[in-house]
């Protein structure tokens, strides 16, 4: 065979082998992929800024276990270990608390203490974590529809909800229900099978399997410094707001239509866990002095981070709007057969207990999951 022959050949084979081999590696993602909240045994370290974030750690330790879950191990198949899924957006997320700080690791804390032990008879609690900002209700649905297929059992499934309807609402200029919200599928789920696969080289299954391989052989700690340095930024655009808003349209067919996406999570929900409780989300409900006003950032018009925003929502109305989708959501959870778990009362609006109008502090954390593990041990 000449050299010209085997070039002519090699031109053929080369692209139908890497064709076929793409076919393959999307076919073997579709089958073995898995969805997952994070990318499972990502680890990092979040150095965070002091001037930004003065009233969290200096340091954040952040890592998602085999299950894509913010967690330690889980249970292996057969072991003795009631397993609970906190599930909502950012509050449960937890982004700037460490690990042991969030509310899913301060009530496995409570739970494997030994009165929680005993009281749930067994050897071992495990808490995980799925939670991404500004997720609504359906979009809960369908990152619990796609990643728990891989569990063998559930005993608890935790929601806390109610505050990222509401945001993206605001977010959205208070569009008339129904209003759909679609999100890319990254969003949800940092690892998944779905693509969208191109033929570019960087696009291509084959690099996402070489990905996948690569992280977990990797062990290395993902280190960042200066984390939460923007909500400075935010802060102080929020107070030079261009327009306060102290009115919006009437909020009914929004709460409407996170009732309805509550409801069906529910539903599902029962489906998967032995135990559903609903957490109304709670949130620094009082007059605000000065000194507390100065680090609020959140409800603009608008995405928050983006750079034309110069319209927000005022904190007295933000009150009013998240007590009547907080009393909504325990109305559904009664209805639908879910405990509901009311916290006015449990987490006081104050700086030891939120770092702004709505994410905890690790006091107010730690709080929030002292009362849910009072309704899961009994």
């Amino acid at each position: 065979m000449t050299l010209l022959e085997v070039l002519g050949i090699a031109t053929i084979a080369i692209p139908v082998t890497a064709f076929l081999a793409e076919i393959a590696a999307r076919l073997v993602l579709g089958a073995t992929g898995g969805y997952f909240c994070w990318w499972p045994g990502r680890t990092q370290r979040f150095h965070l800024d002091r001037d930004s974030l003065p009233m969290l750690p200096d340091v954040v330790n952040w890592v998602a276990n085999g299950d894509g879950e913010r967690g330690g191990t889980p249970p292996t198949k057969g072991e003795s270990c009631y397993r609970v899924l906190v599930a909502g957006g950012s509050c449960v997320e937890g982004y700037y608390l460490d690990q042991p700080q969030t509310v899913a690791g301060r009530l496995e804390a409570h739970l494997n203490a030994t009165l929680g032990l005993q009281s749930l008879g067994t050897k071992r609690s495990h808490v995980g974590g799925v939670a991404r900002s500004r997720i609504s209700c359906a979009q809960i649905q369908t990152l619990l529809e796609k990643s728990l297929p891989r569990y063998e059992s559930l005993d608890c499934l935790v929601l806390m909800v109610g505050a990222s309807n509401l945001v993206r609402w605001l977010e959205l200029s208070t569009p008339p229900a129904p209003w759909d919200d679609e999100v890319p599928l990254t969003h949800l789920f940092e690892c998944h099978p779905e693509g969208p696969y191109t033929w570019h080289p960087k696009g291509t299954a084959l690099r996402a399997l070489a990905v996948r391989a690569h992280r977990k052989l990797r062990s290395s700690i993902e280190v960042r410094k200066g984390v939460g340095k923007r909500i400075i930024e935010q802060r102080a655009r929020r107070q030079s707001a261009r327009v306060l808003l102290d009115e919006c349209p009437d909020p009914i067919e929004m709460i409407d239509q996170f009732a309805d996406e509550l409801g069906r999570l529910i539903d599902f929900a029962k489906t998967k866990a032995k135990k559903v409780i609903v957490v109304r989300q709670p949130c620094f409900d009082k007059p605000m002095t000065k000194d507390e006003e100065q680090w609020m950032w959140n409800f603009a018009q608008g995405v928050i981070y983006g750079s034309d925003v110069d319209t927000y929502y005022s904190h007295r109305l933000i009150s009013e709007l998240m007590h009547k989708t907080a009393e909504r959501c325990g109305e559904v959870a009664r209805a639908h057969g879910a405990i509901d778990v009311d916290l006015a009362g449990t987490v006081d609006a104050g700086l030891e207990n939120y770092y702004d109008f709505l994410h905890f502090t690790p006091q107010g954390a730690e709080r929030v999951a002292k009362r849910v593990a009072k309704e899961i041990t009994g």
